[in-house]
C-alpha cells in the first residue's frame, strides 16, 4: 500500500510542476497610440480591456516601468541611433521581456479600425487589425479582445507549423559470410528452465495495484476541483462586495482602487475556472479507468480483501464473471 501511495504522490508532484513550469512570458505594452476624435474616456475604457485581455496570456509589466525604461533608452542612446527597432530592442533588455505589443486606433467619421503589433526579442513583428463601422464602447471592446486572441492563436499555429528535417540514415551494405569448410559439431539443446511460480497473493496484489493508483488518482483530481471551486466562490463573493462598495463610494481614488482589485480577482477567477475544468476531467478519467479495471479483472472473484483476511463488521464487496455477466457481491464473515 506505501508503495502504492507513493506512486501517486509521485504523479501529482511532476503534474504540479509541470503546471507550474508553464508560467506565462513577461510582455510590455507601450501607451496607446490613437489618431482621430476619440474622447479621454474612451481611450482609457479600451486601454484597460486591452491589458486584461492580455494579462490574461502574458506577465505584463507596469506602465511606470515601461516611462522609466523608456527614458533610460532615451539616456543611453543618441537622437540618431535611437531608431524605432533599436529603442524597443533596448527597452526589452531592460526590461527583461520577450514580447513588446504597440496598439493604435484611427477613426475617419463612423469607421474606426484597430490595430495590434506584437515586437519578438528579433524585432520580428506580427501585426493583426481590426475595424468596425458606427459601433459602440461595448462593441469596441468585444473587437479588442477578439483582436487579442486572433493574434496569439496565429502566433501559436506558426510557431507550431515548423518542420524539422530528418538527414536519411545511410543504407547498410550486406556483408557476405563464407561458410566455414568443416562440419560443424552438433549442437546440444539446452535443458528447459522452468517457469517461477508466481503464488496466487501476489497476482492478486499486483492486479490491484493499478485499481488502487486509478481511484488515488480520481480521489486527489476531486480534492483539488474542490479547492479550485471554493477558491473561485470565495473571489466571486468578494467581487460582490466590491462592485457595492465602488456603488456607494464618491471618492474617485476609492473607485478606482475598488476597480483595480475586481479586476485582479477576476483575472484570478478565470485561472481557478480553468484550473477546476482540467481536474473534472481528471476526476472523470479516473473514474471511467477504475471502472474499466474493476469490470475487466481476470481473476475469478476480485474482492476487495483476501478471502483469509475478513473483517468482523465490514461487508465484502466482490465481482464475478459468469456466463451471464458480472455480478457483484456483498457479505459478512463473522467468527466466534
Amino acid at each position: 500500500m506505501f508503495k502504492i501511495i507513493t506512486i501517486t504522490i509521485t504523479f501529482f508532484a511532476l503534474f504540479a510542476a509541470n503546471s507550474h513550469a508553464q508560467e506565462k512570458e513577461m510582455a510590455a505594452l507601450t501607451p496607446m497610440g490613437a489618431l482621430g476624435e476619440f474622447s479621454e474616456m474612451e481611450k482609457q475604457i479600451i486601454f484597460n480591456s486591452l491589458q486584461e485581455s492580455l494579462s490574461t496570456h502574458y506577465a505584463l509589466s507596469s506602465q511606470k516601468a515601461f516611462e522609466a525604461a523608456l527614458a533610460q533608452a532615451f539616456e543611453e542612446l543618441d537622437y540618431e541611433e535611437c531608431t524605432e527597432d533599436q529603442c524597443f530592442a533596448l527597452i526589452q533588455q531592460i526590461l527583461q521581456v520577450d514580447n513588446l505589443f504597440l496598439f493604435n486606433m484611427t477613426r475617419e467619421g463612423t469607421f474606426t479600425q484597430l490595430s495590434l503589433t506584437r515586437v519578438d526579442l528579433d524585432s520580428q513583428r506580427l501585426v493583426r487589425t481590426a475595424f468596425c463601422e458606427d459601433c459602440s464602447i461595448g462593441q469596441l471592446n468585444m473587437q479588442v479582445e477578439g483582436l487579442v486572441i486572433k493574434l496569439i492563436t496565429e502566433d501559436k499555429k506558426s510557431v507550431a507549423g515548423t518542420k524539422f528535417i530528418e538527414t536519411p540514415k545511410p543504407k547498410e551494405i550486406p556483408v557476405p559470410v563464407q561458410k566455414p569448410l568443416q562440419k560443424s559439431a552438433p549442437q546440444i539443446e539446452p535443458e528447459p528452465v522452468s517457469e517461477p511460480v508466481v503464488s496466487a497473493e501476489e497476482d492478486s496484489s499486483a492486479d490491484k495495484t493499478w485499481q488502487y493508483v486509478a481511484a488515488s488518482v480520481t480521489v486527489v483530481s476531486a480534492l483539488m476541483s474542490y479547492n479550485a471551486a471554493k477558491s473561485y466562490n470565495d473571489l466571486s463573493s468578494k467581487n460582490s462586495v466590491l462592485s457595492t462598495q465602488y456603488s456607494n463610494s464618491s471618492s474617485n481614488s476609492e473607485q478606482a482602487a475598488y476597480k483595480s482589485e475586481y479586476d485582479s480577482n477576476a483575472s484570478k477567477m478565470k485561472s481557478y475556472k480553468s484550473s477546476s475544468q482540467t481536474w473534472d476531467l481528471l476526476t472523470l478519467s479516473g473514474l471511467g479507468w477504475t471502472a474499466y479495471l474493476m469490470m475487466n479483472d481476470n481473476s475469478e472473484s476480485a474482492s476487495s480483501n483476501h478471502e483469509n483476511s475478513y473483517s468482523l463488521y465490514i461487508p465484502q464487496l466482490a465481482f464475478r464473471k459468469t456466463l451471464t455477466g458480472p455480478q457483484a457481491l456483498l457479505g459478512w464473515n463473522f467468527n466466534f
